[in-house]
């Protein structure tokens, strides 16, 4: 009895409510320097302003590309190459110098999602893919754009585990209390009834905590501040969207961006949402290339 009082009063959430003005502000100045670093490579929204302020994202193409066209992948078309490049500066920004940075500091690299895998994390990634799909197809068929199924599109997919570990991983990390990501998510047990069980094996329906804030956040696991980390993370991946021209996408990534912070944060890793991520882009491009829609 004394063991499960002690869950219920440490294990359930590792992510403390009570945080210092001093806290706050270093959550919210970290905040807005990596929303700063973010829209240098990311941020679609500038190129709606009027010239010449719309020339201040992307800042990689007049400094790099022509250099890079002059002397990588001749053989390849230009805008093949620019693609490349993209490619290669969102790992080496998103991913690359973070990492250099977290390890000279002496932080873990687990603790900002690149964890192991782990059984809820599994449960939920079942989940996420089966939803991804006709999310995936209304977005393919909104888009007035649509990609096509190519060697390279496929390739660039692998983008998005950069920007995954920088949004939804590290931002989530650094808005909480100890600045890392909680530990693996400590469930109740899975009883009652048929219902609650299946809801437990989610990794939801959780008691309250000395931790919560309110019953419907620890409903999920979460409190106060595991929320705020998720809502300005997803947030932040909405604004790399900003300016597409699939306003079905746009609006669904930030639904979709603290979807994929709280499955960040319950389960300690970026890995599991990935493969969703995936399957988002090619099952549904897929279907539509091989059935001709």
């Amino acid at each position: 009895m004394n063991n499960e009082s002690s869950n219920l009063e440490s294990e359930y959430i590792d992510i403390t409510k009570n945080r210092s003005p001093r806290k706050w502000l270093v959550s919210v100045l970290t905040l807005l320097g990596i929303t700063a670093y973010v829209a240098i490579f990311w941020a679609r929204l500038a190129k709606l302003l009027p010239p010449p302020y719309n020339q201040w994202t992307f800042i990689y193409e007049p400094l790099i590309g022509p250099w890079w066209i002059r002397n990588f992948f001749l053989d390849l078309p230009e805008y093949t190459r620019l693609e490349i490049l993209w490619y290669v500066l969102c790992f080496i920004s998103s991913m690359v110098i973070p990492i250099i940075i977290l390890r000279l500091r002496g932080r873990r690299l687990t603790d900002f999602g690149l964890g192991m895998l782990n059984r809820l994390g599994i449960r939920l990634t079942i989940i996420a893919i089966i939803i991804s799909i006709p999310f995936g197809l209304w977005i393919q068929l909104a888009s007035p754009y649509p990609h096509r199924l190519t060697t390279m599109y496929a390739l660039s997919l692998f983008n998005k585990i950069p920007e995954h570990f920088l949004i939804l991983g590290i931002l989530v990390a650094l808005m909480l209390p100890h600045r890392r990501l909680p530990n693996p998510a400590y469930m109740a047990p899975i009883e009652g009834s048929s219902m609650t069980r299946m809801l437990r094996w989610l990794g939801i329906a959780q008691p309250v905590t000395i931790d919560s804030d309110n019953r419907i956040l620890a409903w999920f696991g979460l409190n106060g501040t595991s929320l705020f980390a998720m809502v300005v993370s997803g947030l932040v991946f909405y604004m790399i969207h900003l300016g597409r021209a699939n306003h079905i996408e746009v609006a669904l990534s930030l639904p979709g961006g603290i979807l994929v912070s709280y499955i960040t944060l319950r389960t300690h890793s970026i890995w599991h949402v990935i493969p969703a991520h995936w399957t988002l882009n090619l099952v549904p491009m897929a279907i539509l290339h091989f059935y001709k829609f």
